[in-house]
């Protein structure tokens, strides 16, 4: 899962979906491996964007350009704090601890017969 702060795009007047479909610095692995979902945050890593990710194309400057669409899986985490990795990165990604923390987090998640 990505996560970005979409901060800056929101302050130049776009919608949080502009903001977070931009061209964004991830490498070719990581988009293989992690780009089914991306949240987009803002100060503090409150979510104020929860989106499937329908397409991806590199641009010319090696960033990643995302198509989106909203997705009611992770409607929940809207307006809550991120578990985010640390750092000053505004393209993150979430996985082990950090993604773990925020699918348990989710209201409705009931875990599987013999998942803790």
């Amino acid at each position: 899962m990505l996560a970005v702060d979409v901060r800056r795009g929101l302050r130049q007047g776009c919608t949080v979906t502009q903001a977070a479909s931009r061209a964004w610095r991830y490498s070719e692995q990581t988009v293989a491996q992690h780009a089914d979902f991306l949240l987009a945050f803002v100060d503090g890593g409150v979510c104020v964007g929860a989106f499937k990710i329908a397409d991806s194309a590199s641009d010319a400057d090696g960033g990643y350009v995302f198509e989106l669409t909203p997705t009611p899986r992770f409607q929940w985490a809207l307006g809550e704090r991120l578990p985010l990795p640390p750092g000053r990165n505004p393209a993150r990604i979430l996985t082990g601890q950090h993604l773990r923390a925020f699918l348990d987090a989710d209201p409705h998640y009931t875990p599987r017969p013999g998942q803790d």
